[in-house]
Order: C-alpha cells, then structure tokens, then sequence
C-alpha cells in the first residue's frame, strides 16, 4: 500500500502494489497505472486537473481499487471518472477554489430538499458517488431514491459541475457523458472559474526570486500572507488577487454560471435556446438569468418529487409539498469571500511548491 511506500510509486513498489492489488498488467497498462497515481500522489498546484486517454477498463478498476485501498494516506482527495465509451479516465484533485461554489449550492439545495418529504422517499446529494449506470462522479449528484417492497426507483434530479484550471471542453465531454447515462436528469449547473491569465513560476534572477528563493526556509502560509501589507489581506482590498514580490501568484479573472434544465427530451447543452441561461458573477455580476433558471430547475424539482411521492406512497398527503413556495436564495457575496480564500491558499501552495522545487 502506499502507506508502506514513501513518495511517489516507482516501477518496483508498483509491481508490489498491483500485486497486492491481485492483478497483473501489461508494461503498457503498468505505465499507465503509474502515471495516474503518481498524478495523485505527487499533487502539483498547478495541475488540479489531469485526463488519461487510451486507458482500458481493467486500468481504471485497478487504479479505483488501489485509491480505494489506501485513500486515508493520500496526500490529496480525488475524485475520478472513467468515460467508458471513449477509454478516457479523469481525476480532479479538488482544491478550495473548485470546492467553494460546490458547496455553496449544496448547502442551498440540501436546505431546499430538507423535510417536507414521507418515507420510503428519500433525496440524496452526494460529491464522491458514481451515477448509476456510469462510472462517472460528479461534482454534485442530487437523486430520489425509494426503495421499498412494492416499488423501487432512482431518479436523478441536479447534476453540478465546476472547472478550475482546467479546459473547459473536458468538462463538456464528461457532462455530455452524464447526461447520456442518465437522460432524466431535470437540471445541470456548471460553473467555470478562469484566472486572469495562466500561471508563471518567477523567473530566475527576478524580483520573487531573489526575495524568496534566497530564504534558509518556506515560509508558512501565516508569513507568506503577511508580505502582502494589511490592506492588501483585507477581503474587499485583495480583489481575488495575490501578488507578493512583483509576482502574481494567483488571479482570478472571471467566474461564470451555465444552468440547462430539461424540456421534452433530454437536455443538450449544444442548444442556446430558452432552456440554457448563463451569467457571470465575476468580475461584473450579472446573475439574474441564472438565477431565474435555477429556481425553475427547482420547481421541476419538487413537481417531480411530488409526482414520485403519490407513486411510491399511496394514500400519502402530498399537499405539502405541492403548496411549497420554491425560491432560490443564493448569497453570492458569501461566495466571492470563500473564492477569495481559495485564491490565498492557491497563492500560497503554489509558492510552496515553487520554494521546494528543484533549484
């Protein structure tokens, strides 16, 4: 296991390792093992996001077997998916900045989802489960299951993607992926986060260089912040910006929201029509369309909650939920301050990363 192992796998201990694993691969199949783990076990600030093509079935089982083996001593959490149509595995590396706008709509739709709703009937948001049918993660699944003597059903409600530093045609691919697993899903979220321009380590000889490469020692996360100035710490001065040293260490330039919801058949999101808004929220928030089609993703929500509640629960009063006035309440300043944080432990990983690279 990689908790016997120290840094990141070789060709020797990861023969080990598939051993242990119980499997035998190919030398081909073992190098692409190899890459994918050492993508996980060595996590680069600067690569939240890596995709692995050509890599078969048996790969990807046993790279979900050896993670799933020895996920408490990861360096980093990953979540992975495998587009097995097209032989592609994906793993994202899940850093605050990906994390903050997962968590913010997860938080409202589980206060959205929460009573209101009879046994056997149960809605479930998970961020580290395979849709069914798939071996695909999303960022955020939201599903109704019920599972009871005389009738069983899992349907799927909201899928909710996020793409930092990470090209946006990918994320496109694994939601189309999902969406052809699960045609019923009501509504799909994507949120795309992109820095004002690609990251750059500081040159040789430069500013940054001198000032911080020179240091006897990295710095903790508490002194790096502090060469900023007061002013410059404070929320509303720092403006998604960290630069120290003349360096620009992260920056972000824009954040935008996608929202399709399903009409007659199931959602394309090659479509621009009535049933696709988009909005940005950064650097000039323009979010009402967004907001307006969430909240009539919601609707569809609850009309179908209701529709599986009467099924599944004969006799069941669903008046409730049927007269509940469905608003969506998003509190996009607390967003902006939680990316915020994102952008000063990015800056700083990637500062740490830089300080204990090779010279």
């Amino acid at each position: 296991m990689f908790s016997d192992v120290p840094g990141s796998p070789t060709p020797a201990n990861l023969a080990d390792i598939f051993i242990e694993a119980n499997t035998k691969l190919d030398a081909i199949d073992c190098g692409k093992c190899g890459e994918a783990l050492k993508f996980i076990m060595e996590p680069n600030p600067e690569e939240e996001y890596a995709e692995f093509f050509d890599v078969s079935f048996l790969v990807y089982s046993i790279v979900s077997h050896i993670i799933d083996l020895n996920w408490i001593w990861l360096p980093a959490r990953p979540r992975w998916s495998y587009l097995k149509d097209d032989c592609i595995l994906l793993i994202e590396l899940r850093s605050r900045m990906h994390e903050a706008p997962l968590q913010h709509l997860d938080s409202i739709f589980n206060r959205f989802l929460r009573g209101f709703i009879p046994d056997p009937v149960l809605t479930t948001t998970t961020m580290n489960s395979r849709l069914t049918s798939t071996f695909i993660v999303p960022d955020i699944a939201i599903e109704i299951d019920v599972s009871s003597t005389s009738y069983w059903i899992r349907k799927p409600l909201v899928i909710v993607e996020c793409a930092f530093a990470q090209d946006t045609d990918s994320v496109l691919r694994k939601i189309k992926h999902e969406i052809a697993g699960q045609p019923e899903v009501l509504m799909v979220i994507l949120v795309v986060i992109d820095e004002h321009q690609p990251y750059r380590l500081p040159e040789r000889m430069s500013k940054a260089w001198q000032m911080l490469r020179q240091e006897t020692s990295c710095r903790s996360g508490r002194s790096f912040a502090s060469l900023e100035g007061p002013a410059a710490r404070s929320y509303k001065e720092r403006n998604h910006h960290v630069a120290i040293a003349s360096h620009t260490w992260c920056h972000l330039g824009s954040v935008r929201f996608h929202v399709w919801v399903r009409g007659n058949e199931p959602i394309n999101i090659d479509d621009d029509d009535e049933l696709h808004a988009c909005g940005t929220l950064l650097p000039n928030r323009d979010m009402d369309a967004v907001d307006t089609m969430i909240e009539n993703g919601m609707v569809m929500m609850w009309d179908s909650i209701a529709t599986v509640c009467q099924e599944a629960a004969l006799g069941s009063d669903v008046t409730t939920i049927q007269d509940t006035v469905v608003a969506f309440s998003p509190d996009w300043d607390r967003l902006l301050m939680q990316l915020n944080f994102g952008v000063a432990e990015i800056a700083y990983d990637r500062y740490h990363s830089w300080y204990n690279s090779s010279p």
